[in-house]
């Protein structure tokens, strides 16, 4: 299983549609997220099969589809139920848009991090074509700082357009 979660408008049903080669994952460029539950699809790489889901995003007012507390708690709620399955390991991506707030994006990481535990865990970095950074290699470097101090400097990682 592969979780992705991040804020609303972060990539994260783009990103999904990338892995899928298809249009499945509805997404949307509007503030208030089209992502309600968390919603798994199938995909293979090299004949080995994974689902990989899509979460509400963690940052909507209480006039979107999921208020922020309600999608947060559901995350983690979900989030033990994946890692208490000892038969699987759990990747979860945070999604990050890259032209955005790094800081805030990542408080959303801070909420859930105890949840994941040892659990593996990356960033893809989103809207690489709206970011200033030039070469794109140079934003998790223009961002250091930021990502440090919330212990995922080091973290694998991967700038992407969506």
């Amino acid at each position: 299983d592969i979780v992705i979660f991040g804020t609303t408008g972060s990539g994260k049903s783009s990103l999904i549609n990338i892995l899928l080669a298809s249009q499945e994952a509805p997404a949307s460029n509007d503030a208030i997220g089209c992502t309600a539950t968390n919603n798994g699809y199938l995909f293979s790489i090299d004949e080995r099969k994974y689902r990989i889901w899509d979460t509400p995003g963690l940052n909507e007012g209480s006039e979107g589809l999921v208020p922020a507390k309600v999608a947060l708690r559901n995350l983690k709620s979900f989030v033990k139920e994946l890692v208490r399955d000892k038969n699987r390991v759990p990747l979860f991506i945070l999604c990050i848009e890259g032209s955005l707030d790094v800081k805030a994006q990542l408080r959303h990481y801070n909420s859930v991090k105890s949840t994941i535990g040892a659990a593996p865990f990356a960033i893809v970095v989103t809207g690489m074509d709206r970011c200033s950074s030039r070469p794109w290699s140079e934003w998790w470097g223009e961002h250091w700082e930021v990502l440090q101090s919330f212990g995922v400097a080091s973290v694998n990682h991967a700038c992407v357009c969506t």
